[in-house]
């Protein structure tokens, strides 16, 4: 029988924290994060979608994740200095709330709460990425690509590109196209700018299935 993963990323930001984000908006197409300076702010992901992603020194690029709404950016510097920031770009237009690193550092210090908050979410975010390396070497692309949909779709829109979707599953361009043509073809999505979810419940089906 096949283990089925739920963490939850939505747990409660204590007020401690909350009081101190200041909102910031990101358009389409800019760095949160420049990979040549260093990390002094953390972002909470109100809405919209990052890409992080690795570019190496033989010219391939390697896509680590997508992260959106009540996801986090740079929380790992609270607890040590990033020897290596790695690149970012934001794909739909995100509402983040910035926060001084220095300041939530002294936060988690005399707030138990806070800390166990941070703790919490790394630890979640860890294993949820054990999971889907383990999902994406035994699963079928359409499982994959169904649970990913249902990951990073916002208000029933779905708009990351074949290309990011390919290169972070270690795929063919030509394989996720055939996918999505087929969830089309049978009525779950609707192509129109992007894609329109259709049919939640067999998508839901698809990626739970467990083949």
């Amino acid at each position: 029988m096949g283990v089925k993963m739920k963490v939850n990323h939505n747990c409660e930001i204590p007020e401690s924290l909350r009081v101190l984000g200041v909102e910031k908006k990101f358009s389409k197409g800019e760095n949160i994060f420049k990979a040549s300076k260093k990390i002094s702010h953390c972002y909470l992901i109100l809405s919209g979608t990052v890409k992080i992603y690795i570019d190496h020194e033989n010219g391939r690029r390697s896509i680590l994740d997508f992260v959106g709404k009540s996801d986090w950016l740079g929380e790992l510097s609270l607890f040590r200095d990033e020897d290596y920031i790695k690149e970012n770009k934001v794909v739909d237009d995100t509402v983040c709330l910035e926060f001084d690193l220095k300041e939530v550092r002294n936060i988690c210090k005399k707030d138990g709460e806070a800390s166990f908050y941070f703790a919490s979410y790394i630890s979640n975010k860890l294993m949820l990425r054990s999971y889907r390396m383990s999902e994406y070497m035994n699963y079928s692309l359409e499982k994959r690509l169904a649970s990913f949909i249902l990951r990073h779709q916002q208000n029933g829109r779905y708009n990351l590109s074949h290309t990011d979707v390919s290169e972070y599953m270690n795929i063919s361009y030509r394989h996720v196209l055939f996918v999505m043509k087929k969830f089309c073809d049978d009525g779950i999505l609707k192509k129109d700018k992007g894609y329109i979810i259709m049919d939640y419940q067999k998508l839901k089906e698809i990626s739970d299935s467990v083949t």
